[in-house]
């Protein structure tokens, strides 16, 4: 099945050639559930459909269902009640309850404007009030499109919280209740699409290899930076999607580990990565290497704030009693993952919630 991503692209390429289709979009979840809100399915007239908004339970229905949105041009908003017995018989994942969006694809200006955001794979917000005939807001992080809604205070207060979640590193999608100037509430669907993180690796040695590998199988856009050709080449790191002999742009996206294996390389990648726009800088090797590293870039003048110092990760990697070059990925891609969704990367075992919560009734407007 394709990735939300792929779907995207997919939803892109068939809008910008004006291909017919209906959309699906799991646009809010009570309780638990396979997938969360934001997950896609994209049907074609012929049946066919691409992407995952279950565990497999829901698909042959809404794809069912697609053949009245076909006929009609009408959205449809269904709400499935996945009992236990279901989710559980089927071996699908968990029960909750779950509402989809199934949707035409949009080919007007407004749909040509999304696809070109998409395409050119910026981070955007598609705002879709529920059980309404308004059209979208297409959000981005510099422009808004789209036709203004009749409640100029709803636009407004959906706008600013579109704008908060493009300012955040992982922001989800979700329905959020809002108010109308009358006071009366209503439900929002905030669809967010962000550009993948960035994974910048500072040596090409035999470590890294894995490391790379995984890197890309979570989805990060990954760089190898190794000024040496016979270490940094395609055959060792097939999967990576730039190598470079010097460093790349850095932004607030990236996320950076430094794995020379070489002193002098090591204390110039850590010093340009600190005082990058970098999210998190791992440095690989015990405190002892890390305190040596520190001195010699101070004797040479090089200091940080405590802010730029806040991001280094030394030792790098959750205590897992990695060994091997792929238990150590495996330790640092985990640590990563658990800083980039805000959380602690302990045990679930005893937690009440394997995911946070969902926010659809918690989180209304005050």
């Amino acid at each position: 099945m394709l990735s939300n991503r792929q779907i995207t692209e997919l939803l892109s390429s068939m809008i910008q050639n004006g291909q017919p289709g209906v959309l699906a979009t799991v646009v809010a979840v009570q309780g638990s559930a396979y997938k969360r809100e934001g997950a896609k399915m994209i049907i074609e007239q012929n049946g066919d459909y691409h992407g995952m908004i279950s565990g497999g339970c829901l698909e042959a229905d809404v794809a069912a269902s697609a053949e009245e949105v076909f006929s009609s041009g009408n959205p449809i908003l269904k709400k499935y009640e996945l009992d236990e017995d279901l989710v559980w018989g089927l071996g699908l994942g968990c029960p909750g309850t779950v509402e989809i969006l199934i949707e035409p694809i949009d080919s007007s200006r407004l749909g040509q404007q999304m696809a070109d955001a998409y395409a050119k794979n910026q981070a955007i917000v598609v705002c879709k009030l529920l059980e309404s005939e308004e059209r979208p807001l297409l959000v981005t992080e510099a422009n808004v499109f789209g036709d203004n809604w009749a409640d100029e205070i709803l636009q407004e207060s959906t706008m600013m919280m579109a704008a908060q979640k493009l300012a955040q590193q992982t922001p989800s999608s979700e329905t959020i209740f809002l108010t109308k100037k009358t006071g009366e509430e209503v439900r929002v669907f905030f669809d967010v699409t962000i550009p993948p993180p960035k994974l910048f690796l500072f040596g090409a040695g035999h470590d890294a290899i894995p490391l790379a590998h995984l890197g890309c199988t979570l989805g990060f856009h990954t760089t190898v930076i190794d000024p040496r050709p016979a270490f940094n080449t395609t055959e060792r790191f097939p999967t990576a999607h730039s190598l470079l002999t010097e460093t790349g742009q850095i932004d607030t996206r990236t996320y950076c580990v430094i794995m020379n294996h070489h002193l002098e390389r090591d204390m110039e990648s850590l010093a340009y990565a600190l005082k990058s726009d970098a999210l998190y800088v791992g440095l690989l090797g015990p405190r002892i290497r890390r305190a040596k590293i520190m001195n010699h870039l101070k004797e040479q003048g090089i200091t940080f704030s405590n802010k730029q110092l806040e991001k280094l990760h030394s030792p790098i990697g959750l205590d897992i009693g990695a060994e091997t070059p792929e238990e150590i990925a495996l330790s640092i891609m985990a640590e990563i993952t658990a800083f980039r969704n805000g959380h602690q990367g302990g045990f679930l075992k005893e937690k009440a919630f394997i995911h946070k919560p969902t926010r659809l009734l918690a989180e209304k407007q005050s």
